[in-house]
């Protein structure tokens, strides 16, 4: 049998105070005590009918029994009752009591037992009704508790806790529909109870009855009525629906009421960025800066969120710029704004402006050397290899704690810059240097760096060992597996193996053009032309300017006899070499 805490099921019948037991007892006592003492013949003759009496002797067995009920043994108690109950089976009440011991007791299968009998017998019990219902609950049953609490509710219609606890059990059964419309009677009969009309809101809102909830919430809110978050629902509910113009309103009025309500203001902006109004976002955002005067870093915060969802949705792009700009020019002796503007430039292939902010940022912190690595990589991208020399060499001086760090810089710009041959020593040199191995991620970009200026320079035979190196620190890594697979295949060595790093790049990264083109002269120089083609078609589409992809296509063309098609391959190779003025990266 399920076992329970029964203190929860003693709605229907109060329990006796202690106290109240005992002097029902020292009264049983005094009365018993002085019928033993009479000395009249009759009076003692009639007790000892009466004692005769099979009535009698149930009156003091049930007695009995419900004392040791009173006095927590259950068992005791039940067993009493069950013994009474074989004489008396038609006896409703002694099903409740027994019901009702075995309920304490937490055995819920048998109260049920018991219970149902009771009610059987007595339909109109509503204790009994009570204690069903609560059993029936407790064992998951909610659609006989459901069908309990109804009649009782039925049976006392104004009764607003009885309609209260069938809504309630509706909700447990998952009938929401019946649970709103017991709520909404709950409130006919009791206006004012406003647990009652939050269940109905909150129903309203879950069955997405939103014109019915936006009713609710504007009478709960009329007059002035209700607080700031009444208020925020009702927005929200707005703007679900649509209505931004209400949606906004709602929002200032909530604000108005609570200016530190700073949901009801992002609210404000939401509405703003649904709607596309940026002349509104704009002014609720200052309105909201000079209201609440949130320090930088929470500007900071905030502009990250609407950062990081606009990767998500092109709705938040502008106004994570408005964001931005605005903290930049608000703040303009803080380097922070600036370099996260510079960070978004650079995702957004604006390496100019990335440029821009950088150096704008750099005399701001002069002793921030991640900003001065970014603007490095932002004149690298821009092509100015001259000025991102000179950085690193001024970095090298300014951070003299992080040598070893602007030194493995130092020949990635070299490498980005076509020098590949003065790159080379440089990165040999830190790899040679004392605890880099101690420095994982320094020491995997000293590598990599290095094995490709080796590739630049033809000399797979040194580029193998340092990308076997980087599976060790990096497993698994596809621009790893990719190359290594590359140069073995350059190399005429273990074309197997080859394969086999080239297929688990793409596994990893199948829509990675550099990594297709990989495996497709893989499968062209094992012969296998109709995969090579498939595999090779599919990496220029995706890296149309690459040239080293077009060269295999035009090789695999030729060798499939389709001497057109390779020779226009071939053309478009020397067109992208010319347009080019870096070596393809990565190889």
């Amino acid at each position: 049998m399920g076992r329970i805490m029964p203190e929860v099921f003693r709605r229907y019948e109060p329990e006796v105070p202690r106290s109240a037991r005992g002097a029902v007892g020292l009264l049983l006592f005094i009365l018993l005590f002085m019928v033993s003492c009479s000395s009249a013949p009759v009076r003692r003759a009639e007790l000892e009918a009466r004692r005769d009496s099979l009535d009698a002797v149930m009156e003091r067995e049930f007695l009995k029994a419900s004392f040791l009920d009173a006095r927590g043994d259950y068992s005791a108690a039940i067993k009493g009752y069950r013994e009474l109950l074989r004489r008396q089976p038609q006896n409703a009440a002694l099903y409740f009591s027994t019901a009702k011991a075995f309920l304490s007791l937490g055995e819920l299968d048998s109260a049920r037992v018991y219970g149902e009998r009771c009610v059987q017998l007595n339909p109109s019990n509503r204790h009994a009704l009570g204690l069903l219902a609560d059993v029936s609950h407790a064992m998951g049953d909610m659609e006989r508790s459901v069908q309990l609490y109804g009649k009782l509710a039925g049976m006392d219609p104004g009764n607003t806790e009885l309609l209260t606890w069938l809504a309630m059990e509706h909700l447990s059964a998952e009938q929401p529909e019946e649970a709103l419309s017991v709520f909404q009677r709950v409130l006919s009969l009791d206006p004012g109870n406003e647990a009652a009309r939050s269940h109905v809101l909150l129903l309203q809102i879950r069955m997405h009855r939103y014109a019915e909830a936006i009713a609710s919430l504007r009478e709960m809110t009329k007059g002035g009525g209700g607080d700031e978050r009444l208020r925020f629902t009702l927005g929200g509910l707005y703007l679900r629906t649509g209505d931004y113009a209400d949606a906004a309103a709602t929002f200032r009025e909530a604000i108005d009421a609570s200016p530190g309500f700073i949901p009801a203001w992002l609210a404000l902006f939401e509405v703003s960025v649904r709607s596309k109004d940026m002349i509104s976002f704009r002014s609720d955002l200052l309105r909201f800066y000079d209201t609440l005067h949130p320090v930088l870093p929470k500007k900071l915060e905030l502009t990250r969120f609407y950062l990081s969802e606009s990767v998500s949705d092109s709705l938040y792009r502008i106004p994570a710029k408005i964001m931005l700009n605005e903290t930049c020019r608000l703040h303009p002796k803080s380097a922070e704004p600036l370099m996260l503007r510079g960070w978004v430039r650079m995702r957004e292939d604006d390496p100019g402006g990335a440029v821009s902010d950088f150096r704008a940022a750099v005399p701001l912190d002069l002793k921030n050397s991640d900003l001065r690595e970014s603007l490095v990589s932002a004149l690298l991208v821009s092509r100015q290899f001259s000025s991102a020399r000179k950085v690193v060499l001024r970095a090298r001086q300014d951070f003299p704690s992080e040598r070893l760090r602007f030194q493995i810089l130092e020949g990635y710009a070299l490498y980005e810059s076509g020098k590949a041959r003065q790159a080379v020593p440089l990165l040999e040199q830190a790899l040679r240097s004392r605890g880099i191995s101690e420095q994982r991620a320094l020491q995997a970009r000293a590598l990599s760096t290095l094995a490709f200026a080796y590739d630049t320079l033809g000399l797979s035979a040194k580029s193998m060992p340092l990308y076997e190196q980087l599976l060790v620190l990096e497993p698994g890594n596809p621009l790893v597996l990719n190359n290594l697979a590359y140069s073995l295949v350059m190399e005429g060595v273990d074309i197997k193996r080859a394969r086999q790093l080239a297929e688990s790049a793409v596994l990893k990264e199948p829509d990675n053009g550099v990594y297709l083109d990989t495996l497709g002269w893989i499968l062209y120089r094992q012969g296998e032309l109709a995969e090579a083609r498939r595999r090779l078609e599919r990496a220029m589409e995706l890296e149309p300017l690459e040239p080293e992809i077009v060269r295999h296509l035009a090789e695999l063309y030729k060798a499939a006899v389709e001497t057109e098609k390779s020779e226009s391959m071939l053309k478009k190779v020397e067109e992208l070499q010319l347009k080019r003025a870096l070596p393809a990266a990565g190889r």
